[in-house]
């Protein structure tokens, strides 16, 4: 039996000859770590291009947010041909109103007529003059 272990003695060989080889061990890792990289970065464009499309085609759109408060805020929401108001609370959402196709497309505002802009600049004036102490400033 002893001689059985001095012979297995000079089986033995070195551990730097016998271990494993790490520069072989990296650059498996580092070519899987790249190739998993390569799928994530593939899959992410094939189906975020495909859930994208599908969300804009939908018929609910967030027209307009304005903040109340808090965490209270009142959202023009429109859905297929029909415009919501909504308000929205930190646990509840509310219908506020239905709001009119005619005024939810509404063109432009109503331009102001001349006495308006002239009336306008009047007061305008005045209060430059009570602002500056009485004189025109430039």
């Amino acid at each position: 039996m002893f001689l059985s272990l001095v012979l297995e003695q000079d089986k033995v060989l070195p551990l730097s000859a016998s271990g494993p080889d790490l520069t072989r061990y990296l650059t498996v890792c580092g070519i899987l770590l790249l190739a998993i990289l390569a799928l994530a970065f593939g899959f992410k464009k094939l189906v975020g291009g495909a859930v994208r499309a599908r969300a804009s085609s939908r018929s609910l759109q967030v027209v307009d947010l304005l903040p109340l408060g808090g965490k209270q805020r009142l959202a023009v929401v429109r859905c297929y041909d029909r415009t919501f108001a909504l308000g929205l609370g930190e646990k509840e959402v509310a219908l506020v109103a239905e709001i009119d196709p005619v005024h939810a497309e509404s063109k432009k505002p109503a331009e102001p007529s001349k006495a308006d802009k002239h009336a306008f600049l009047h007061a305008l004036s005045k209060a430059r003059e009570r602002w500056n102490g009485g004189g025109v400033r430039a």
